[in-house]
Protein backbone atom coordinates (compact mmCIF):
# COMPACT_ATOMS: atom_id res chain seq x y z
CA UNK A 1 0.00 0.00 0.00
CA UNK A 2 2.78 2.42 0.90
CA UNK A 3 4.49 1.68 -2.40
CA UNK A 4 1.29 2.37 -4.38
CA UNK A 5 0.84 5.68 -2.53
CA UNK A 6 4.48 6.62 -3.12
CA UNK A 7 4.26 5.73 -6.83
CA UNK A 8 1.30 8.12 -7.21
CA UNK A 9 3.06 10.86 -5.22
CA UNK A 10 0.09 11.11 -2.87
CA UNK A 11 0.65 13.34 0.18
CA UNK A 12 -0.58 10.67 2.58
CA UNK A 13 0.88 9.37 5.80
CA UNK A 14 -0.05 5.75 6.36
CA UNK A 15 -1.06 4.61 9.81
CA UNK A 16 -1.69 0.88 10.17
CA UNK A 17 -3.94 -0.70 12.77
CA UNK A 18 -3.36 -4.43 13.35
CA UNK A 19 -7.05 -5.10 13.97
CA UNK A 20 -10.48 -3.47 13.95
CA UNK A 21 -10.43 -2.74 17.66
CA UNK A 22 -7.21 -0.75 17.34
CA UNK A 23 -8.55 1.06 14.27
CA UNK A 24 -11.63 2.08 16.26
CA UNK A 25 -9.39 3.37 19.06
CA UNK A 26 -7.60 5.61 16.51
CA UNK A 27 -10.95 7.00 15.32
CA UNK A 28 -12.26 7.56 18.86
CA UNK A 29 -9.03 9.32 19.87
CA UNK A 30 -9.26 11.58 16.80
CA UNK A 31 -12.88 12.39 17.69
CA UNK A 32 -12.05 13.36 21.26
CA UNK A 33 -8.56 14.84 21.06
CA UNK A 34 -7.98 17.84 18.78
CA UNK A 35 -4.22 17.12 18.84
CA UNK A 36 -4.57 13.51 17.68
CA UNK A 37 -3.90 12.73 14.02
CA UNK A 38 -7.13 12.89 12.00
CA UNK A 39 -7.51 10.40 9.17
CA UNK A 40 -8.52 11.85 5.79
CA UNK A 41 -9.22 8.50 4.13
CA UNK A 42 -9.63 4.98 5.47
CA UNK A 43 -8.63 1.75 3.79
CA UNK A 44 -10.36 -1.21 5.42
CA UNK A 45 -10.03 -4.93 4.98
CA UNK A 46 -13.24 -6.84 5.64
CA UNK A 47 -11.54 -9.66 7.52
CA UNK A 48 -10.06 -7.69 10.40
CA UNK A 49 -9.59 -9.48 13.72
CA UNK A 50 -11.63 -8.39 16.77
CA UNK A 51 -13.97 -6.02 14.89
CA UNK A 52 -14.59 -6.85 11.24
CA UNK A 53 -14.41 -4.26 8.49
CA UNK A 54 -18.15 -3.79 8.07
CA UNK A 55 -18.78 -3.37 11.79
CA UNK A 56 -15.96 -0.84 11.96
CA UNK A 57 -17.42 0.99 8.96
CA UNK A 58 -20.88 1.09 10.59
CA UNK A 59 -19.35 2.66 13.70
CA UNK A 60 -17.43 5.19 11.60
CA UNK A 61 -20.61 6.15 9.74
CA UNK A 62 -22.32 6.71 13.12
CA UNK A 63 -19.60 9.22 14.10
CA UNK A 64 -20.44 12.91 13.69
CA UNK A 65 -16.85 13.79 12.80
CA UNK A 66 -16.09 10.88 10.49
CA UNK A 67 -19.42 9.92 8.95
CA UNK A 68 -18.40 11.44 5.60
CA UNK A 69 -14.77 10.29 5.50
CA UNK A 70 -13.87 8.51 2.26
CA UNK A 71 -13.54 4.76 2.87
CA UNK A 72 -12.15 2.12 0.53
CA UNK A 73 -12.79 -1.53 1.27
CA UNK A 74 -9.64 -3.38 0.15
CA UNK A 75 -10.40 -7.07 0.15
CA UNK A 76 -9.96 -10.37 -1.65
CA UNK A 77 -13.73 -10.92 -1.52
CA UNK A 78 -15.64 -10.68 -4.78
CA UNK A 79 -18.96 -11.36 -3.09
CA UNK A 80 -21.89 -9.38 -4.53
CA UNK A 81 -23.29 -9.12 -0.98
CA UNK A 82 -20.04 -7.55 0.25
CA UNK A 83 -19.98 -5.11 -2.67
CA UNK A 84 -23.61 -4.20 -1.99
CA UNK A 85 -23.01 -3.65 1.74
CA UNK A 86 -19.95 -1.51 1.01
CA UNK A 87 -22.00 0.66 -1.37
CA UNK A 88 -24.85 0.91 1.13
CA UNK A 89 -22.38 2.19 3.74
CA UNK A 90 -20.91 4.70 1.29
CA UNK A 91 -17.57 2.98 0.73
CA UNK A 92 -15.68 2.29 -2.47
CA UNK A 93 -14.59 -1.25 -3.19
CA UNK A 94 -11.17 -2.41 -4.39
CA UNK A 95 -10.72 -6.13 -4.87
CA UNK A 96 -7.18 -7.22 -4.10
CA UNK A 97 -5.69 -8.59 -7.29
CA UNK A 98 -3.32 -11.54 -7.39
CA UNK A 99 -0.28 -9.73 -8.81
CA UNK A 100 1.80 -6.90 -7.39
CA UNK A 101 1.58 -4.93 -10.64
CA UNK A 102 -2.21 -5.01 -10.48
CA UNK A 103 -2.28 -4.21 -6.76
CA UNK A 104 -0.25 -1.01 -7.04
CA UNK A 105 -2.97 0.33 -9.32
CA UNK A 106 -4.79 1.14 -6.10
CA UNK A 107 -2.64 4.29 -6.02
CA UNK A 108 -4.49 5.68 -9.05
CA UNK A 109 -7.79 4.56 -7.54
CA UNK A 110 -6.97 6.50 -4.36
CA UNK A 111 -5.85 9.57 -6.33
CA UNK A 112 -9.14 9.64 -8.21
CA UNK A 113 -11.18 9.29 -5.01
CA UNK A 114 -9.22 12.01 -3.21
CA UNK A 115 -9.64 14.37 -6.18
CA UNK A 116 -13.39 13.66 -6.31
CA UNK A 117 -13.68 14.46 -2.60
CA UNK A 118 -11.72 17.69 -3.00
CA UNK A 119 -8.85 16.41 -0.88
CA UNK A 120 -6.31 16.84 -3.69
CA UNK A 121 -6.07 19.45 -6.38
CA UNK A 122 -7.57 18.12 -9.62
Amino acid sequence: MREAIRMENLPLEVQIAPDGERALEIIVRAENDADAPRPHILLLDLNLPKIDGFELLRRIRASDKFKDIPVVIVTSSDSPADRSEAARLGARYFRKPVTYDEFVKIGGFLRQLLEEKGLLPA
